[in-house]
């Protein structure tokens, strides 16, 4: 049976059901099928990160401290999709001598934050009690490692202290 469709405007749509709904289906799945793929793609791809975005600076030129080591809070940047946060992460820098090493502020045993003693000479965590040398190692306490070391740099361009995160 040869039916007719009124569509606004007066034109006529000649065929039958079945062919009309299965071009609606067609077209539909089509544009859904375009749209989650731009929608995969973007979420998908990985975001190209330059090799100098994973280096922050702890200490400024011109800006040496007193004593070492020096606590220094670096905020790093994060996006996952479409969040993006702040995260700071504080770090110990040292220097013996020439020798400039980093290391993080978390306490390897339940991640608290040590806090460095001056007149101990150590790392302390205050939450649990494991003790750190100046180095690092583990003295006493709990903490089941040593502080981890991170990698640390003199910018040859702006003579700042950077450590990579």
């Amino acid at each position: 049976m040869q039916s007719v469709y009124r569509v606004r405007g007066g034109f006529g749509v000649s065929g039958d059901r079945r062919s009309f709904l299965a071009r609606i289906v067609v077209a539909g799945s089509g544009l859904i099928g375009a749209g989650l793929a731009g929608l995969v793609g973007l979420v998908a791809a990985p975001r190209k990160q330059n090799a100098d975005e994973r280096w922050r600076t702890a200490i400024k030129p011109g800006q040496t401290p007193s004593s070492f080591p020096h606590t220094a809070v670096l905020t790093e940047r994060h996006e996952d999709g479409w969040y993006q946060t702040r995260r700071q992460t504080v770090v110990f820098i040292d220097k013996q001598g020439d020798q400039l090493t980093a290391m993080s502020a978390t306490c390897s045993h339940l991640g608290c934050h040590v806090k460095w003693e001056a007149g101990a000479n150590q790392f302390k965590c205050p939450c649990h009690g494991g003790t750190y040398d100046r180095a690092g190692n583990v003295v006493s306490g709990p903490p089941p490692r040593p502080l981890d070391k991170l990698q640390v740099r003199v910018n040859p361009q702006t003579s700042a202290i950077e450590v990579e995160l």
